[in-house]
């Protein structure tokens, strides 16, 4: 008796490990990251609103609270990450850099492009 007790415990255990997994992926899943290195391209939107593509096929809005029309468009921009992945949702630790001098723009804000 003991013994099947033990086993439905065990196996209730690994039930609830394994919905617990399948939710963590769901959540990954939905989280749409990229690493600044596969960016290829970037364009002004508007006042607050920075374009990037990211290979041939991906587009995403990036915003920032400055003024991106004073980046200075014809020195190089980088994209730099506090984590090493960007991903919608909130900026906090992505900044766009370039310029001369150089400035940094905080992101506020990451999301798809339609």
């Amino acid at each position: 008796m003991l013994r099947i007790f033990a086993s439905l415990m065990c196996l209730w255990t690994l039930a609830a490990c394994a919905s617990t997994e399948a939710s963590g992926e769901q959540s990954a899943s939905a989280q749409d990251c990229f690493l600044s290195a596969q960016v290829t391209g970037y364009n002004l939107i508007d006042d607050h609103n920075v374009g990037l593509s990211v290979g041939a096929s991906r587009d995403y809005v990036l915003t920032t609270t400055w003024n991106a029309r004073d980046l200075d468009w014809t020195h190089a921009i980088a994209l730099r990450s506090s984590t090493g992945r960007i991903c919608t949702g909130n900026g906090l630790g992505v900044e766009i850099i370039g310029g001369d001098p150089r400035r940094t723009y905080p992101i506020s804000q990451i999301a798809r492009a339609p």
